[in-house]
């Protein structure tokens, strides 16, 4: 990611505020026009945020020097059973190279909740972050503990979102879930031809962004298989855990500017609340591949990571360590953050991290908003 560049980068940064506001607001336009007149069902939360970073040009902090982004939530509930959710996005800040990622749409999808047998059945059809993030828990998949996610859920958001159906039953506490997608073909070329980061870049439906001589999207299906997912948990009073296996199917072969990647991945997590404090530990493994003129290149990845965070009655003071790996090349970081919440509506934020030799400062200032 580049740098912000000389003169007066907050004065720029307002003014492309206003053009992703703008850009958003067009975005979400056609939903509104085609709500019935039970639109009083409609909500809609979201933020906006300006972000100042000790920018870092290359490796797993790299970021830009000055940012920001706005994101809304959209969730209209026609009735009990039925509900339907946008998740849209604009930011000022975007790879270079990176085409169609200035404003958007994150998720679209719909939900069909039932009550077999006194449990419940979510059915849910679209494009959707898969359930299972111990860290990513938020509404519009944020992270309550930290400015920038870990290098695993960095990943996911940036590569990974399934377009398909997901099935998930509800049992006393159990969980259980399998999904069927399409899409998600080029998953694993970034962390083995960019590296792996520590952000919040949330890819859209529709933007590439540039790896190597290729691109990787979201939105691509290449070969015209299916990928699929299970998982499985469950969540206690005090003590969470959870599994989850995916994978893409795909053949590993050149498709015009994107490359298909073949990816299998295991994950687990675990979680344990108590009082103010929680204590996560997650992780995932697995092989990519790509086949380059009848040879096939597998890559082995892993990345992992665990928090503690402590709650306090006006903020949240988090520590975090990432370890991730792609073959034998192994990398660790540390972040320290401090979030602020004030009566009110802005949530100013402070994090430090360190990788490989780099550190990096993030200065944040949020704005939160909701209505119906």
């Amino acid at each position: 990611m580049g740098s912000s560049g000389d003169g007066l980068p907050f004065v720029r940064c307002f003014a492309r505020v206003r053009s992703v506001l703008k850009a958003t607001a067009v975005a979400a336009l056609p939903l509104l026009l085609a709500l019935p007149a039970a639109a009083q069902q409609l909500e809609w939360s979201g933020f906006a945020l300006l972000r100042a970073t000790s920018g870092v040009d290359s490796g797993p902090l790299q970021s830009d020097s000055v940012s920001s982004q706005v994101q809304l939530g959209l969730d209209w509930t026609p009735s009990p059973r039925y509900t339907a959710h946008l998740h849209l996005l604009g930011r000022t800040e975007t790879d270079e190279g990176t085409r169609r990622g200035r404003a958007g749409v994150v998720e679209a999808y719909v939900d069909a909740n039932f009550r077999p047998f006194n449990d419940r059945l979510r059915l849910r059809a679209g494009a959707m972050f898969l359930p299972g993030s111990r860290e990513n828990v938020d509404a519009l998949w944020e992270s309550p503990y930290a400015i920038s996610s870990s290098a695993l859920n960095s990943w996911f958001g940036e590569e990974f979102r399934p377009i398909g159906i997901d099935a998930t039953w509800f049992h006393r506490g159990f969980v259980a879930g399998a999904t069927l997608f399409r899409g998600n073909d080029t998953l694993g070329a970034l962390p083995v031809l960019r590296g792996w980061t520590l952000d919040d870049h949330w890819i859209l439906l529709g933007e590439r962004i540039p790896v190597d001589e290729d691109f990787t999207s979201v939105s691509a299906e290449l070969d015209g298989r299916f990928g699929w997912s299970a998982r499985g948990g469950w969540n206690g009073s005090m003590v969470s855990v959870s599994a989850m296996h995916f994978e893409n199917r795909n053949d590993g072969l050149p498709h015009g500017s994107l490359y298909g990647w073949g990816t299998r991945w295991d994950n687990l997590g675990f979680e344990l609340t108590r009082g103010d404090w929680t204590f996560i530990a997650e992780g995932g493994w697995g092989p990519t591949f790509l086949d380059v003129f009848g040879t096939r290149y597998t890559s082995r990845l892993d990345a992992a990571y665990a928090l503690a965070s402590r709650r306090f009655k006006r903020g949240r003071i988090t520590v975090r360590a990432d370890r991730f790996r792609v073959e034998a090349l192994r990398q660790n970081a540390w972040t320290v953050a401090w979030l602020w919440t004030p009566p009110g509506h802005l949530r100013p934020g402070i994090e430090l991290a360190s990788a490989e030799g780099h550190r990096r400062a993030i200065i944040e200032l949020r704005y939160s908003f909701s209505g119906h």
